[in-house]
């Protein structure tokens, strides 16, 4: 019988050999796992979002971009306390946000379209209706309440498209803010997109049939951004989505979002309808 402890050694050499002569042995990868965007140390997510005002903007319309930044901006100041306030296990990842990465998130005015600004930003806000603001018009298509135009009186209303029949919002003091998703769904996949310079995660629009329909839009958003107003919180939860993502890299759905709203006068609006899809 042959002895066991040389079958042993010659198969210990013949495993010695393979390893000189192939290299170490093969070891399964671990999973691999990236950090949340806003916690990895030296990311910079500058600019967070891109205003655009249209060439064609009214004084009113700027007035409502001036609104519009600075709702955004606080939207975004004020995340490690809003969001950790509504969702205490995520403190810990908000305490841990590099202060660099969150600083990048600043909101960039752009008074002039450029197709190169628009893709800059996570979020893309266009101020102005389809007259006034080509990036609206361009916009405008995808949108399920959307503006349309009546030629015969040169004049555009705000219309849904729900049930076959659309409903109306005539007059120049109707405006809307749509946050329309341009990735539903934010994974470890949109944080590749990202890494790769593609980094438009959603577009605010917020316009109106006339000027005053848009300078209405814009005061309602930077309200609903600032807390200030109940009525429209599905708007603020679910761009909150996209920041709660960033920090925690926990998979979150998105949804279109449209408040249609109303100038009253005054300088006071209010919140007509409001459609979630």
């Amino acid at each position: 019988m042959v002895d066991l402890k040389i079958v042993a050694v010659l198969a210990l050499c013949v495993l010695s050999l393979q390893i000189l002569t192939f290299g170490h042995a093969e070891v399964p990868d671990r999973p691999h796992t990236e950090l949340p965007l806003l916690l990895r140390p030296n990311l910079r997510m500058d600019p967070g979002a891109v205003v655009v005002v249209g060439r064609n903007a009214t004084q009113s319309d700027v007035v409502a971009s001036a609104l519009t930044r600075l709702g955004t901006q606080t939207w975004i100041d004020s995340c490690t306390r809003r969001i950790p306030f509504a969702r205490p296990d995520l403190k810990v990842n908000f305490a841990g946000i590099n202060g660099m990465a969150l600083n990048s998130l600043k909101v960039t005015n752009v008074d002039l379209e450029s197709a190169r600004a628009l893709n800059q930003g996570i979020i893309l806000v266009s101020v102005g209706g389809p007259e006034a603001n080509l990036t609206t018009k361009k916009i405008n298509m995808n949108l399920p309440v959307r503006f349309l135009k009546d030629h015969s009186q040169d004049r555009w209303t705000v219309a849904t498209f729900l049930q076959g029949i659309p409903e109306c919002y005539q007059g120049d003091e109707y405006g809307i803010i749509a946050f329309l998703p341009n990735q539903f769904v934010l994974n470890g996949e949109t944080q590749d997109k990202i890494a790769n310079g593609h980094k438009q995660i959603g577009t605010l629009v917020v316009a109106g049939n006339g000027r005053e329909g848009t300078l209405a839009a814009a005061m309602r958003l930077r309200d609903i951004l600032n807390r200030n107003s109940i009525k429209g919180r599905q708007l603020l939860r679910e761009m909150d989505k996209v920041l709660i993502w960033m920090v925690s890299g926990e998979e979150q759905l998105l949804h279109t979002v449209v408040v249609i709203v109303k100038y009253t006068g005054e300088d006071t609006t209010e919140i007509v309808d409001i459609f979630l899809f």
